[in-house]
């Protein structure tokens, strides 16, 4: 039997719905009661509808979201190098618990003589991907890892010295040619990643959401550059790039980020780099949730802030995830915190059955407009900073670190205005026993002719 339920109702145009909407506001700004300002440069309309996705390019962008390395998104749990054993037990705990996949913290260790076997040991790095965070001696952590491992290893080196240089000030004039000699000696594994690209300290110093993108995809343009003069091939350098990316607690907007990401580098690659489309079929991803949102207030309010900041990975496409524990900014997560983060992943995998669709956004009149606007200003924002001589010139002339100071400012005055709304922070907060106040950041780097970037909360002016 034809079902005729929908005969009665008449089809309109967006133009005719704007009309009633116009009469129903009855004399209020359209533009001031509807339209939703995400980054300065972008707004959102109210709604949207067939219309609006015929002039978009729809098929590149959805064409972009099917390139993925994994499936189903891996739990990368982050655990921070104290000493070999104690992060053996982490990491031997972790695996029949939901984690999948590891990242070991040695940042900030001054001098680096970590016992590689110990700390690795009845692990397989064939069998587990991990991944490892490191500030100095990256040749030798490969070193060692060649003496205990001589099989295909899965996870990769986190050593981007942009990264270091923005935040701490610190460079090696060897960095280049040491990444270089790690894509060489890790050739023979090619599920290894040795060229981390971090957008973490762009976002964590307040940068909006436009800006994270360009000058994370800025850091990408200048790593293929200078690692292409050691006569590596595109492809070659391609393969071994991770993008690792912080997500905020903009739910749709984080969802589009990804897009987004995925959108511009497929253009990135085959446009300015001359790639065929099958070559540049898969790109990386690793997810965080964010750190810059998270309070030492009602800090249990930052385990719902984790939750919809995971969905929003898991559905804008990340390869992998890792959530922070809710109590990490104010002590040592503990193993009930711990076992919190990891099972959000879990239950949105086991009983939420998120793993089941590639792009469960794609199609949404809402999204796809979403991913294309800001992928139009994180490309204008990208195009100014090449215009510049590249991300090295523009941090120099402290470009970059006035854009999002200035972006940073409008996001805390928001907040203490009430314009913003932070549960827990500035509306419904409830300080417990638990609650121990922060300290400001300290900037303990090397003095240099420009300014730092340097991790922020947004709620630590609520907590002083």
């Amino acid at each position: 039997m034809d079902n005729k339920l929908f005969d009665n109702f008449k089809w309109h145009n967006k133009a005719q719905w704007n009309e009633q909407v116009i009469k129903d506001l009855k004399g209020k700004d359209f533009d001031e009661t509807l339209l939703w300002c995400v980054d300065e440069n972008v707004l959102v309309d109210a709604y949207y509808n067939q219309e609006d996705t015929l002039d978009i390019p729809l098929k590149s962008i959805q064409q972009a979201q099917s390139q993925r390395v994994n499936s189903c998104w891996q739990y990368r749990e982050s655990i921070k190098f104290t000493n070999e054993k104690d992060c053996n037990n982490l990491i031997i705990n972790g695996l029949p618990a939901g984690v999948n996949s590891f990242l070991i913290d040695f940042s900030g260790l001054r001098e680096w003589h970590v016992e590689v076997k110990e700390l690795l040991r009845n692990i397989k790095l064939s069998d587990t991907p991990f991944f490892f965070k490191v500030e100095n001696n990256c040749l030798g952590l490969v070193n060692a890892l060649q003496q205990i491992a001589p099989y295909q290893w899965k996870g990769g080196i986190n050593y981007d010295g942009l990264a270091l240089w923005m935040r701490k000030g610190i460079w090696s004039e060897s960095y280049w040619s040491d990444l270089g000699a790690i894509i060489r000696k890790v050739q023979i594994h090619p599920q290894f990643k040795t060229v981390i690209i971090n957008s973490h300290h762009f976002h964590n110093s307040g940068a909006n959401v436009g800006q994270e993108l360009a000058y994370t995809l800025a850091s990408a343009i200048e790593t293929i550059d200078r690692l292409s003069e050691q006569n590596f091939s595109i492809q070659e350098i391609v393969q071994k790039i991770e993008f690792s990316i912080s997500i905020g607690t903009t739910y749709f907007v984080e969802i589009a980020k990804i897009r987004a990401l995925k959108f511009l580098w497929q253009k990135i690659l085959t446009e300015g780099y001359g790639m065929k489309d099958f070559e540049a079929s898969s790109i990386s991803i690793h997810c965080e949730t964010s750190s810059f949102y998270n309070a030492a207030i009602t800090p249990h309010t930052n385990m719902l802030r984790a939750t919809t900041e995971a969905m929003s990975a898991i559905i804008g496409g990340c390869d992998a995830l890792t959530i922070r524990a809710f109590d990490e900014n104010f002590k040592e997560p503990d193993e009930f915190s711990r076992r919190i983060a990891r099972n959000i992943s879990t239950i949105l995998r086991e009983e939420s059955y998120f793993d089941k669709v590639i792009d469960p956004s794609a199609g949404s009149y809402f999204i796809e407009n979403l991913t294309l606007k800001i992928s139009q200003e994180a490309l204008k924002l990208l195009q100014e900073i090449e215009n510049q001589g590249g991300i090295i010139e523009a941090f120099k002339k402290n470009y970059i670190q006035s854009e999002i100071k200035r972006n940073f400012e409008t996001k805390e005055n928001d907040l203490i205005a009430g314009k913003a709304t932070m549960i827990g922070v500035n509306k419904f907060r409830f300080d417990e026993e638990a609650f121990v106040k922060t300290q400001l950041p300290k900037n303990d780097s090397i003095t240099q002719d420009f300014d730092l970037l340097i991790d922020k909360r947004i709620a630590l002016s609520f907590e002083q």
